[in-house]
């Protein structure tokens, strides 16, 4: 993090805003809210098939380990407790 005082974030600061627009309203009625659903692990299910039933986020496989204080060795069993990432 750079200094309170710091101006070296500015030209960072001025490209991020500057990429910003107004949505059309047809892109505004197709956006849909994001939600963490809790689910049951079934039997066969993996953190990747769990992971692939994600909506709206990159990096699916990392969010869930995220999501699931899981590390990248860790696995799922039948009958635990998950969150993913849904639109419903």
């Amino acid at each position: 993090a750079a200094p309170s005082a710091s101006t070296s974030l500015d030209p960072v600061a001025r490209s991020v805003s500057g990429s910003f627009r107004v949505l059309s309203p047809a892109e505004k009625a197709a956006l849909k809210p994001l939600h963490i659903r809790v689910v049951t692990v079934q039997a066969g299910q993996t953190m990747g098939s769990l992971a692939a039933q994600m909506v709206g986020v990159d990096r699916k496989l990392d969010l869930f380990r995220v999501l699931n204080a899981m590390s990248p060795g860790a696995s799922v069993s039948a009958g635990d407790k998950v969150k993913i990432v849904t639109d419903r």
